[in-house]
């Protein structure tokens, strides 16, 4: 019976799916109003959501559930949903760029649109918790797409290059809320000197109004060039530069939930830590605890190790930790 239950529900999303697709997709005027109630469950959409937060929130959960697919499917999904496709390119038109070479036949482009939109409606049920990232919280802004950090320690000094792919939830966002947080080191009591800490955005738009927010967290706006609607993305890249990092660890602990962080460390190649581990799904009060078992991590022949997180959840941490040289 539960079989047949799961069944029904796939079977469910995937005709609502079929319904989303016609005309202009997800590009569609009057998508809000045209939400079933199997995708409005699984986008965790609210009878008093407004129409933008709707919008936003099926964005954010089919582009989510778009990247677990399989490679090979995932740009058909994006072509069949509407996504990255001309602004007046209705659901026919889309159904021929799925053709390639002599590979023309209605029926075969068909079958494969709804093959593709049945793997979606599957991919949403296999995590019922998570369904594909969508925020829980209407009130949620944005979530990060990806995250990408390369930490490089030469001594005691640090620096911190982080890419950051965001999709808006909302329309108009001018400013994206950020944050790290830097314990203090055993040696002082004294809270981070802001007049020390190098904040650059490299690419994607500027850093403004630097403050602490508390006694360990240093707080910062990201403005990109323009205000981002509901479903648009948008990339930073900036440089954070420490002239000692306080804690022998580097997490990320996300406010909003994240699809993706990629953290790659490079360590002093004259003083090597004694042992590295991973750090996933912590407490924020328990990363730089050494004590608790982790899976280990190995230094390769650059001195570097690197791992790679999936749907992270707000208010846990994951990253690396290091016991160091002596």
């Amino acid at each position: 019976m539960a079989q047949e239950s799961a069944e029904a529900k796939i079977n469910a999303l995937s005709t609502e799916l079929k319904l989303l697709r016609k005309g202009l997709g997800v590009q569609a005027k009057n998508l809000p109003g045209n939400v079933g109630e199997a995708l409005r469950e699984v986008c965790g959409v609210h009878d008093d959501d407004a129409p933008g937060t709707v919008r936003a929130k099926v964005v954010a959960t089919l582009v989510s559930l778009i990247e677990k697919l399989p490679a090979p499917q995932r740009e058909t999904a994006r072509i069949v949903l509407g996504f990255g496709t001309g602004a007046n390119e209705r659901y026919t038109a889309r159904l021929e760029l799925l053709g390639s070479g002599a590979d023309r036949n209605v029926r075969t482009m068909q079958r494969r649109a709804d093959d593709v939109l049945y793997l979606i409606a599957e991919t949403a049920y296999q995590s019922p918790a998570e369904f594909g990232g969508a925020p829980p919280d209407s009130r949620d802004p944005w979530h990060t797409k990806t995250l990408a950090v390369r930490l490089t320690l030469t001594g005691a000094a640090a620096e911190v290059f982080e890419t950051r792919r965001i999709v808006s939830h909302v329309a108009g966002l001018e400013e994206i809320e950020h944050g790290v947080s830097l314990a203090r080191p055993a040696s002082t009591t004294a809270p981070p000197d802001l007049s020390r800490l190098g904040i650059d955005v490299v690419a994607g738009g500027e850093v403004h109004s630097v403050r602490l927010a508390s006694s360990t967290r240093v707080a910062f706006r990201l403005r990109p060039p323009r205000p981002l609607d509901a479903g648009d993305q948008h990339e930073f890249f900036f440089r954070i530069r420490l002239d000692e990092l306080p804690v022998p660890f580097y997490c990320c602990t996300p406010e909003f939930p994240c699809d993706s962080f990629d953290l790659n460390v490079r360590f002093d190649r004259t003083e090597p830590p004694q042992r590295i581990w991973r750090i996933d799904g912590d407490l924020s009060k328990d990363a730089g605890d050494p004590v608790p078992p982790r899976k280990p991590l190995f230094l390769d022949s650059a001195g570097e190790v690197r791992t790679e997180f999936h749907g992270l959840q707000p208010a846990r941490s994951y990253g690396v930790g290091w016991q160091p040289a002596g």
